[in-house]
């Protein structure tokens, strides 16, 4: 029982923690020059990131319509 407290309140403790250094302002970015490295780096991210699943989701759906039984 106690365990499991201990347990419930180092998780609550660190899904805060987490919580509060998001809202900090840690990441702001001052200087224009930077800003636009970083959404110009955080949109290639997101590109790569479609891609790649888009890629894993086509693949997914030939290898779905191979198995026997299921005709798509």
């Amino acid at each position: 029982m106690l365990k499991k407290a201990l347990s419930a309140l180092l998780l609550c403790g660190t899904l805060f923690s987490g919580q509060y250094a998001a809202h900090a302002g840690a990441h702001d970015v001052k200087n224009p020059d930077s800003q636009l490295r970083h959404e110009a780096d955080s949109d290639e991210i997101r590109a790569a990131a479609q891609e790649s699943a888009d890629t894993l989701r086509e693949h997914h759906g030939w290898f779905s319509s191979r198995k026997p039984g299921r005709h798509a």
